[in-house]
């Protein structure tokens, strides 16, 4: 696998993300909800203390209060495991009703944690955090009294503190889960991902390279073709050369009348300021137009201009020897150094010397160089 130091890195930082997030995430989702847990039980607890009280008010018979307690201690036997649950006191503070019967007829214990507050200021953030700073050590306080009217009842509303730390733990264990199952769905989707994008661009360089590869190809032919071509010009020029040194005057015309016959320039007449200058076209590097100006380059560097028309001038040369690149420059086979590749289909000719002018084959005409180098 190639990029496997991504996936590493990747599955890194989620790792380190999920370390960080989670525990931040975790107390503070899990604080909002046992709160609103906490609010739910408290109104539970003020709606049950209510009933109570209204079935209390205003018995004085013995007898009945006494059925009355029976039943109130049926419904509330057990229910000390609750998050909030109720007993009955007696004005001297000892217990008449209470879940669990051993601590009937007991003194309920003074609150030291918790402060009495009235029913409407009591709320879930109040006793969450009551019992997690505050750090409550008894295992349950009163949190609520509500007095019943023409009696000496006092109902009382219990908070069960190992309830809430175990209903806490609990749903942090659950969310720690969650998140744990999030993040490894989101690294298997992240690095899914990032295999598949990876893929792509992978295919994408494949294809490019490939593209490239042929660009490279194609370019190397056309330079070893403009090479063979150079060294067949050459070979060609040495040859005749050769050929001519014997030649007397009269086989000379007859050379200049195949050459005349064949409406080529062995000469071309350029001015230097006042001067006017012969160019052989041997020694023509290149030849362009700048601003209306034919400028004619050498092979030693030195430039010249001409009156004459880019047209005219191509017209009378030998078209073995040089080619017309585009309407701005015609360029010598012999000056050509390397042949590049300039964008998608266009070709661009290093000469020497040096051009000024960038010497770009366009696509149309591209086609037709590669044949003139009999590519």
């Amino acid at each position: 696998m190639k990029n496997y130091p991504y996936y590493i890195y990747t599955t890194i930082g989620l790792l380190l993300l999920f370390v960080i997030i989670s525990p931040i995430a975790t107390s503070i989702l899990s604080r909002y909800q046992i709160e609103h847990n906490l609010d739910i039980h408290i109104e539970v607890a003020k709606k049950e203390s209510r009933t109570i009280a209204t079935m209390s008010e205003g018995i004085t018979d013995k007898t009945q209060k006494e059925k009355l307690k029976e039943r109130i201690q049926k419904s509330i036997t057990f229910s000390e495991n609750e998050i909030i649950f109720n007993s009955i006191l007696d004005w001297s503070g000892k217990y008449i009703c209470y879940p669990d019967k051993k601590e009937i007829g007991k003194i309920a214990p003074e609150n030291k944690a918790l402060k009495l507050i009235d029913q409407g200021d009591l709320t879930g953030k109040y006793l969450y955090n009551s019992l997690f700073k505050d750090n409550i050590s008894a295992r349950s306080e009163i949190i609520l009294l509500t007095p019943v009217k023409n009696s000496d009842w006092i109902i009382a509303s219990h908070i069960n503190k190992n309830r809430v730390i175990e209903q806490a733990a609990s749903l942090k264990k659950r969310l720690y889960a969650s998140f744990s199952i999030i993040t490894l769905l989101t690294l298997l989707f992240t690095l899914g991902s990032l295999r598949a994008i990876s893929r792509y661009y992978e295919g994408q360089l494949a294809l490019k390279n490939s593209k490239l590869e042929d660009g490279v190809l194609n370019l190397s032919k056309l330079n070893t073709s403009l090479e063979n071509y150079q060294k067949s010009l050459s070979e060609f020029t040495a040859d005749r050369t050769w050929k001519n040194q014997p030649l007397e005057e009269e086989d000379l015309a007859v050379e200049e009348t195949k050459d005349s016959s064949k409406n080529t320039k062995k000469r071309i007449l350029t001015y230097v300021r006042n001067e006017i200058l012969s160019v052989s076209t041997e020694d023509i590097s290149h030849i362009y137009v700048d601003n209306t100006i034919t400028y004619v380059v050498r092979k030693d560097g030195k430039r010249s201009t001409t009156g004459d028309s880019l047209d005219l001038i191509y017209s009378s040369l030998d078209e073995r020897l040089f080619f017309r690149v585009n309407r701005q420059i015609i360029v010598a086979i012999s000056a050509i150094e390397t042949i590049t590749k300039f964008g998608n289909s266009k070709l661009k000719i290093q000469v020497k010397p040096t051009s000024e002018v960038d010497i770009i084959i366009g696509k149309n005409k591209a086609a037709a160089f590669k044949q003139w180098l009999d590519l």
